[in-house]
């Protein structure tokens, strides 16, 4: 089954925009530097239409967090999106991210969810991908298996849709000194705040999430956030927990 006679372009919300655009004037400054947008800025925001300051929140321009950040420059450094032709999935694609690798003459962007919003191209369950085999050259996956029930079956997915040679970006919350955490009675959403740091997450995953990873066919490899450069972190406004899993088919 394939899912691409429904292919739409994702919609960049002009609204959305002109009220980034000036807010981001309130932020102007030199502390630091997103890399997603470029703009320079003297403090973070709680994100949405907030103007209050958080420190390392979302980007006042095109609110990114951290964790978009962090993946901004590791793509630019360890990977070839930005020189060759290829396509592009993001499961559960954020506004920051899809509104500019919609815009690269070089990548044909595919935003996929479950739930239906703009900024999207197919509405889909990631466990029940509707897309034939090998059809990505590269795909992003920030933060989404923690919300899903059947992970196993998700990452086998991503394998499946991508490319021989192609890669895959994974991450989510990590525990390293433990194993994941997940409990299938946990139901409430206060419970699974409790349990696995937000309500809407189904598992707190530890260092064995490079095993399930692998058991899909995948080739990981893990980047620790805080080996990432102090220096780097601060002109960029990064978290030294957000790690990435780099993997290969």
């Amino acid at each position: 089954m394939n899912a691409f006679h429904s292919i739409k372009k994702p919609i960049i919300d002009r609204s959305i925009e002109t009220f980034l655009t000036l807010r981001a004037l309130f932020f102007i400054g030199n502390k630091y530097t997103c890399p997603c947008c470029g703009w320079k800025l003297r403090a973070f925001t709680y994100g949405g239409t907030s103007f209050k300051v958080r420190p390392l929140g979302y980007c006042p321009r095109c609110n990114s967090k951290a964790r978009h950040r962090r993946w901004w420059l590791f793509l630019q450094e360890n990977t070839n999106l930005f020189i060759d032709h290829l396509r592009l999935l993001q499961v559960s694609p954020n506004y920051c991210l899809s509104r500019r690798f919609s815009k690269f003459p070089n990548i044909n962007y595919i935003g996929a969810d479950y739930y239906n919003h703009r900024n999207i191209s197919i509405k889909m369950d990631l466990p029940a991908t509707p897309i034939i085999s090998e059809t990505f050259d590269a795909i992003l996956c920030i933060h989404v298996l923690e919300h899903i029930q059947d992970d196993r079956k998700a990452i086998h997915e991503l394998y499946r849709v991508l490319k021989q040679g192609g890669w895959a970006g994974i991450s989510s919350p990590i525990r390293l000194d433990q194993n994941t955490y997940e409990d299938s009675t946990i139901t409430s959403p206060e419970e699974r705040k409790r349990a696995f740091g937000e309500s809407v997450h189904v598992r707190y995953y530890g260092y064995d999430l490079k095993d399930r990873i692998e058991e899909a066919g995948f080739h990981a490899k893990f980047y620790p956030g805080k080996d990432v450069d102090r220096l780097c972190r601060e002109k960029y406004g990064l978290r030294d927990d957000e790690n990435i899993f780099f993997c290969t088919k």
